[in-house]
This record gives C-alpha cells, sequence and structure tokens, in this order.
C-alpha cells in the first residue's frame, strides 16, 4: 500500500469492497500537497536519518511506540496528550482495561468535560490546563516568543527523550483539512 491509496484500495481481496455514494464525505488516503514531504518517501527517510545522525531524534522510539489514533475527530489535544503521558512514563493513569494502565484520550478528564471537548473540540487554554493536571508543562504562544527561541526549545526537546513539545497548529495553512 502506498502512502497515496485509499483505505478501500488496501483491503485484502476477500473483503468486499464499500460502495461510497455521492451524498457520503470520506476523509482517507488523500495525497499530501507538493509543499510537504511524506516521512516514508526517500527524501523523508533521508531526513529522519540525518536527524537521528546529529542527535534531533532522541525521543522519536519512545514516542513513535506509544503512537494511538484519536477517538473521536475533536479529540486531537486529547490523543496528542496521552501519546506524550505514555512516551514520558507518568504514573497515575487510569485503569485501561483490566490491570492495565494507560492514558488514553477518552480518560483525559480536568478542566474541561468530555462531553464539551467532543462537540466543540480543545482550545489552546485548555490543553494547557488539562496537560498540567498530570505533568510539568511550559507554556508558550508562537505570537509572543521570537522565531530563535522557538527553534532553541524545539533544538532542545528534540535531543532529548525526557521532554516533549506539542504544537497547535492550523493544518489549513498546510493546505490540508482541519484546522
Amino acid at each position: 500500500m502506498t502512502s497515496n491509496s485509499s483505505y478501500e484500495s488496501s483491503l485484502p481481496p476477500s473483503q468486499p469492497q464499500k460502495k461510497k455514494t455521492s451524498t457520503q464525505i470520506y476523509f482517507e488516503g488523500r495525497p499530501l500537497p507538493d509543499n510537504l514531504i511524506n516521512f516514508s518517501s526517500p527524501t523523508g527517510k533521508e531526513l529522519f536519518k540525518q536527524a537521528l545522525n546529529e542527535g534531533y531524534a532522541e525521543g522519536y522510539f519512545n514516542l513513535s511506540s506509544c503512537f494511538a489514533h484519536q477517538m473521536d475527530p475533536a479529540f486531537c489535544g486529547l490523543s496528542s496528550l496521552s501519546i506524550v503521558l505514555n512516551a514520558l512514563q507518568i504514573k497515575g493513569a487510569p485503569v485501561w482495561k483490566g490491570p492495565w494502565r494507560w492514558w488514553s484520550d477518552e480518560l483525559l478528564i480536568c478542566c474541561t468535560p468530555i462531553e464539551e471537548v467532543k462537540k466543540n473540540g480543545i482550545t489552546f487554554s485548555q490543553f494547557a490546563c488539562l496537560a498540567k493536571c498530570h505533568c510539568e508543562v511550559i507554556v508558550k504562544r508562537a505570537d509572543r516568543i521570537s522565531k530563535e527561541e522557538f527553534i532553541a526549545d524545539l533544538k532542545n526537546v528534540c535531543s532529548r527523550s525526557d521532554v516533549y513539545m506539542v504544537i497547535s497548529f492550523s493544518r489549513a495553512a498546510m493546505k490540508q483539512t482541519g484546522d
């Protein structure tokens, strides 16, 4: 399966293909805009190797081993935080299943009721409040720091495996769906 394939075309031949109707909208398998580099492309792999060799991918493996999909379209902030909490091995996660303790987006309850997040998503301030309920947090807003400070922070975070940076950005600015 290539990165530009749709989910339906990647199903094994033994599974029936879903029929799309003109009234339904699907968000799957769209190609990246030309201004972005696919992580699994040759260029993406080279950039990753370079970052790894230069010591700027230190937290990648802890983080990627905890990757989880968001359980609701409005849970991007919650899912990002649960991945980070698991990568940092923050204690106190609620019981997930059986004896297992694991942070997941639907278990992050603090500051904003989960039903409100499902309806409206989560603002940057609400995300910061939620994160502070579970770990030590430094909150910075792009419009209040210099580009140089951001790059210095990014280099610092990327050269360590005990801190992470969660960035809120508009996908529309990158010519993608979502905001």
